[in-house]
């Protein structure tokens, strides 16, 4: 697992408030973009949640969270009152996932919808870290190419990250994919 760097962490933690601020004013007081976006019947994609989210969430279904966060942990304690069970894949915000914490939230999150229930990935912002988790799922358990699922997550939540397709992590986890098929 690669260890993110000390600049990395410097400027994550620097720019973090800033940056939740304005997700907050774009999210919630603007309303230019959704806090949450389904993605598919099993899958939302969102910026994060705070305690006052989860009873809306539990509402839509959400049974299983993916949180991405490294500066997050969560309102744990919500979700417990709700049924909600969380994976927690700390990642250094504007950075992406290692491939490990990418497969453990592919797998998470097909575990669950597999069962039916709704999982929610998030980030601080719901655009690149949990994108990530998101579009790698959708190659492997949906079948998509990775340039029709990076498509069909702009088309439902047209501000992520349109540049997906060209992160490390996820072509080496379509590497993988293929590896296995072959093995």
């Amino acid at each position: 697992m690669k260890k993110r760097s000390f600049y990395d962490r410097a400027y994550a933690g620097t720019v973090f408030y800033p940056t939740l601020a304005w997700n907050m004013m774009l999210g919630r007081v603007f309303k230019v973009r959704n806090w949450w976006d389904f993605i598919d019947d099993n899958v939302i994609v969102g910026a994060r949640p705070f305690t006052r989210d989860v009873e809306a969430l539990a509402a839509l279904g959400v049974r299983a969270v993916v949180n991405t966060c490294e500066e997050y942990g969560g309102p744990v304690e919500e979700y417990g009152r709700y049924g909600i069970v969380q994976l927690h894949i700390p990642t250094v915000d504007f950075t992406h996932p290692t491939i490990d914490s990418v497969r453990q939230g592919v797998d998470f999150v097909q575990e669950h919808a597999s069962q039916g229930e709704v999982v929610y990935i998030h980030c601080k912002a719901g655009r690149a870290r949990s994108a990530t988790v998101a579009i790698c799922w959708l190659i492997q358990h949906r079948g998509l190419t990775a340039a029709d699922a990076q498509a069909l997550l702009l088309s439902k939540r047209p501000h992520i990250n349109p540049r997906l397709t060209e992160r490390a992590v996820v072509n080496e986890f379509i590497a993988g994919l293929s590896e296995d098929e072959t093995a």
